[in-house]
């Protein structure tokens, strides 16, 4: 339910186990319309009675979400027999920001709180957000002695909504993580841990790492906290990716969703540890058994970033301002196209490998600082 490029991971681990895999989106470019050839329909994956009605008419017997929050909320819509996944109810529970944070403080979860809007003017900074946005839109810090930014936040974050709501919450101060688990049977079975960072827009995350060294006792009560969660809502298996804020040794769960993240963040999994993830998070919406992972995981060394301007201009290339390692990259742009500032759009996904897990924590402060490349 995906044709957009960070979608081929998935597709390509389903055709090579075997399955007759089709592809819909609305747009004739994306990589998988012209992979999936006349296995790709021209649709718009939101409309979910014109998408019944494709499966129908094709005898399609599964429906796998790709990277978006429009794919997964589609599956979900359509259920059985083509959707294994979660429910309706669960599902808007955990992907709708004001839900999601009931739920946290139903079960005593480490999480930002609630504020209501008609308790300020009050001390303290906090971030008022789209209850159903994402990619960072509509997101904002403010002063909560300050009436006009106040104002501001909420007439954002309202434009950010479909539903034209909003949530402001406390505002929680440290790095970001994310937890990547697969959940089996009703238990947490595997979890990577990834560094998370954002240097052109604060409210999305553009350079990441797998941190082998993530600490014991933090992942504990996380995983802790996130199983207490799939206990009480009966989670059906699948992956659970969970974004965090380390503060004070504690982490503060920021969102979650059972969707694969965006931007090839399942092949900075499988270029990190060797663990087929792609595969392993297609094959849970099969009813299929997840593929196994390398019996050691590795731990290698690599960065992932999307590449963007500061400044807007004609798109011809990018040049490092010292040698970086590269690994891979993938191209979103071509020559000669107009590059937007501020993340307006990307140039692409970029992985570079170092030798070392200093050099790599080196080459993450580079790439925040967008002192790395220069886009040309």
């Amino acid at each position: 339910m995906d044709a957009a490029f960070a979608a081929e991971p998935i597709y390509e681990a389903l055709c090579r186990a075997g399955h007759e895999v089709w592809s819909i989106g609305n747009r004739a470019s994306d990589v998988l319309a012209a992979k999936a050839g006349s296995r790709w329909l021209k649709q718009d994956y939101s409309d979910v009675h014109a998408v019944r009605e494709h499966l129908n008419r094709l005898q399609i017997d599964r429906v796998v979400p790709g990277c978006t929050d429009v794919s997964l909320e589609t599956c979900v819509k359509l259920g059985a027999p083509w959707f294994l996944g979660d429910s309706f109810e669960v599902n808007a529970m955990l992907s709708d920001k004001a839900s999601f944070r009931r739920l946290c403080a139903e079960l005593n979860l480490p999480s930002p709180q609630v504020v209501d809007v008609n308790s300020f003017p009050r001390a303290g900074r906090f971030i008022c957000k789209p209850v159903d946005a994402f990619s960072g839109r509509g997101i904002s810090v403010f002063d909560g002695t300050d009436g006009a930014g106040l104002q501001a936040a909420t007439a954002l974050g309202a434009a950010g909504s479909r539903s034209r709501k909003y949530v402001i919450e406390t505002f929680c101060e440290g790095p970001l993580f994310s937890c990547s688990a697969f959940v089996i049977r009703g238990k947490i079975c595997q979890a990577f841990y990834v560094r998370e960072g954002s240097s052109a827009n604060p409210y999305a995350v553009d350079t990441s790492y797998v941190d082998s060294g993530f600490p014991d006792d933090v992942r504990m009560l996380l995983q802790e906290s996130l199983q207490k969660m799939v206990s009480h809502l009966g989670l059906k298996d699948g992956l659970l990716h969970t974004q965090f804020i380390l503060n004070e040794g504690k982490p503060y769960i920021v969102e979650l969703t059972r969707r694969c993240p965006g931007d090839l963040y399942s092949l900075l999994i499988e270029f990190s540890t060797a663990s087929p993830y792609a595969a392993q998070y297609a094959a849970c919406f099969l009813g299929e058994a997840m593929p196994a992972g390398a019996s050691l995981l590795q731990s290698r060394q690599v960065l992932r970033h999307t590449v963007t301007a500061d400044s807007g201009g004609i798109y011809n290339g990018i040049r490092f301002k010292q040698p970086e390692p590269t690994k891979a990259f993938f191209s979103l742009l071509p020559v000669g196209a107009l590059l937007l500032p501020q993340q307006g759009n990307r140039a692409g996904v970029l992985f570079t490998e170092y030798v070392s897990h200093n050099e790599m924590k080196d080459a993450f402060n580079r790439f925040m600082g967008r002192t790395a490349y220069a886009v040309v």
